[in-house]
């Protein structure tokens, strides 16, 4: 008996998981009869990581960038990888806020300190007091 072939590495993303899925459903509907079992083939066109402000990396067709450059490539496939035009013009408007205004600034002290605690959140009453 021959060995198992070893599958191809693949990057750890969710775009992979799918089209795995989709390989593997149809090759079990073709053990069953219906369609041609065929290997799952990766087909990588780079990655891209947006970095959060003005910093990303990407490496589309395994040229890798970095800085404005690299953030523009992300940006531009995030926004491809959209449904809907009327999503990609809701991302792009609010990037480019984000661009023009200042940062938003974020309240953290909206929850009592006595409300943080996992009994009192869960409402469950469970964990008994709070050690003193």
């Amino acid at each position: 008996a021959l060995p198992a072939a070893t599958p191809p590495d693949t990057p750890p993303t969710a775009q992979h998981a799918q089209r795995q899925g989709t390989a593997l459903g149809r090759n079990i509907a073709a053990s069953l009869g219906v369609g041609t079992a065929r290997p799952y083939r990766h087909r990588d066109l780079g990655l891209v990581a947006d970095l959060g402000g003005r910093d990303a990396v990407a490496k589309p067709l395994g040229v890798p960038l970095t800085g404005p450059l690299a953030k523009f490539v992300t940006r531009a496939y995030h926004l491809y990888a959209l449904p809907a035009m009327a999503n990609r013009l809701r991302v792009a408007t609010d990037w480019l806020w984000q661009a023009v205004l200042p940062p938003e600034s974020t309240q953290l002290d909206v929850v009592r300190p006595e409300d943080a605690r996992l009994a009192a959140a869960q409402g469950t009453g469970i964990y008994g007091p709070p050690a003193s």
